[in-house]
């Protein structure tokens, strides 16, 4: 920047700067203040932090811009990926439910029929289990209710002597002790309520079931049931009933306070139904 005098160029009296203007103190002309290239470049110069920090700040504003469309940009290709993934997730649980909707018809439906058909062949079971007498026995093996019957002590035994055989199952007193307050008896005689000949492909047994009251010391009483069988019966060559003698049979349902059973549906399906044993079995109850 030069160095020179500025003075009026009207009366050559001394100039004095107000604001960006020069104005002549003797005659009060005004004149802009004169500028070269030295004196830009001074300007530059003594003003180089404003430049700077006006550089700065557009650099700034321009990067935050730039940021800001960049997030924008990744946060919609975010949300497309979800929306993306949330229509495949709600696709797959839809096949899903149809899966199991179509599975579940179908167990109904096969279900139905294999149902219907195990009550097919059970009632043809049971059918076969009801064939009359007439029907053809196995020579020297298959026992009939006629042998059960034409031996006149084993019939005898099994309509009178067994039940006073049952009755003195239980102690000399005829009853059954738990406490010095609570003594059941079996004062009556036990009730048979079944007999049944059992002929199967290899055995023949006679199950005979008992409805046995028993009565406590305050007047209560309790019915249960009893079941004993007389297994691997066979008839000699002169006619007689030939087995070994009669056994107590117990179920899931045996009360072994009382001996005896408390579910009387339980001791047919365990020894009379035939639901265990082989399908070629004769049931006859006399």
């Amino acid at each position: 920047m030069k160095l020179r005098t500025l003075d009026c160029k009207n009366c050559a009296a001394p100039l004095r700067q107000e604001g960006n203007k020069l104005v002549c103190a003797s005659c009060g002309s005004v004149f802009d203040i004169p500028s070269d290239k030295a004196d830009i470049e001074y300007d530059r110069l003594v003003n180089a932090e404003d430049y700077i920090r006006l550089e700065l700040a557009k650099s700034i504003l321009a990067l935050e811009k730039s940021y800001k469309t960049k997030e924008q940009i990744s946060q919609e290709k975010r949300e497309k990926e979800y929306t993306a993934r949330r229509k495949r997730l709600t696709k797959a649980f839809g096949i899903i439910i149809l899966v199991a909707a179509v599975s579940t018809i179908l167990c109904s439906v096969f279900g139905g029929v294999i149902f219907g058909a195990l009550n097919s062949a059970r009632h043809n079971r049971h059918k076969a289990q009801e064939t009359a007498e007439t029907a053809v026995w196995d020579p020297g093996f298959r026992v009939t209710p006629s042998d059960l019957k034409n031996d006149k002590d084993f019939w005898n035994y099994i309509s009178e002597g067994i039940i006073e055989e049952t009755k003195e199952g239980y102690d000399s007193r005829g009853s059954v002790i738990f406490s010095s307050d609570e003594i059941w008896g079996v004062n009556t005689d036990p009730e048979i309520i079944g007999r049944y000949l059992i002929t199967g492909e290899y055995d023949n047994a006679l199950y005979i079931i008992f409805k046995i009251t028993f009565e406590n010391i305050d007047g209560s009483t309790k019915e249960m049931y009893y079941c004993c069988a007389a297994e691997d019966i066979t008839v000699d060559e002169n006619g007689n009933i030939v087995y070994d003698g009669f056994t107590g049979m117990d179920t899931v349902s045996y009360d072994i306070r009382f001996h005896a059973d408390t579910d009387l549906n339980m001791i047919y399906q365990t020894f009379i139904s035939g639901s265990k044993y082989d399908y070629q079995r004769f049931v006859f109850e006399f």
